[in-house]
């Protein structure tokens, strides 16, 4: 759950044009927008997409929010937790996301489906999405959305951007959905990285033997999903 602490807002407009530029926005896109805060990103989002959802937690950022977009027939503001609330049908998310729920709602929003995403990660976070097999940030989240996603790292953006300013650097990330991942494989990978330096056989009941003495830090995300398409869900 996002704290206030997390609420960093982007400001920079060169950014901010940046971001939008990279999503390649039309008239037929819908979007997706969490974190909306005070509506700096909204509003670059509802220039050029057909109809922007634009999530918000926060009650007083939703009513600046809503202020910001009221001359804008095509944004709809909805107050409420995006880890809980019912998310809107959308092609395209752009988010500047809070830092606190980034493996959360990457896992919520792989789930929920989307053509193309453009998040906004703490760079740590990203560097996480983006890790080699054997390596330490090498988890759970990272098999996930490697096995599900394209992923490529667009810009880095400097805390000067943001108000207020945060102590790390943050990284956009374009996630491009190439198979919906549904509950039992995102279960499945938590399980394994709860144990991701135990044996497979440890861990999986009737392992196949070619992957028993392989550890699931070791091995490759398509190797990973692999074992669970071919071998698990039969």
């Amino acid at each position: 759950m996002a704290s206030k602490k997390d609420q960093r807002l982007l400001v920079d407009n060169l950014i901010l044009e940046k971001i939008v530029l990279h999503a390649c926005l039309k008239k037929e896109d819908t979007v997706l927008e969490v974190g909306a805060g005070n509506g700096h990103l909204t509003v670059e989002l509802a220039e050029l997409a057909g109809r922007v959802y634009a999530v918000e937690k926060s009650h007083g950022l939703c009513e600046t929010l809503k202020q910001r977009v009221r001359h804008y027939g095509n944004v709809d503001v909805i107050e409420g937790d995006a880890l809980k609330a019912k998310l809107p049908a959308c092609n395209k998310v752009v988010s500047n996301l809070p830092y606190s729920i980034s493996k959360k709602i990457t896992v919520r929003l792989l789930e929920h489906g989307f053509k193309e995403a453009f998040l906004l990660y703490q760079k740590e976070f990203a560097e996480k999405l983006l890790a080699k097999p054997g390596q330490e940030n090498y988890r759970f989240i990272t098999v996930l959305v490697q096995s599900t996603c394209e992923i490529k790292p667009l810009m880095d953006i400097p805390p000067e951007a943001f108000q207020p300013q945060p102590k790390v650097n943050s990284t956009l990330v374009k996630l491009t959905l190439k198979a919906r991942p549904d509950r039992k494989y995102i279960d499945f990978l938590q399980k394994l990285f709860n144990h991701k330096n135990k044996n497979l056989r440890n861990i999986v009941e009737d392992c196949p033997k070619q992957y028993a003495e392989k550890k699931p830090a070791e091995m490759t995300p398509e190797e990973l999903n692999v074992l669970y398409r071919e071998f698990l869900t039969r």
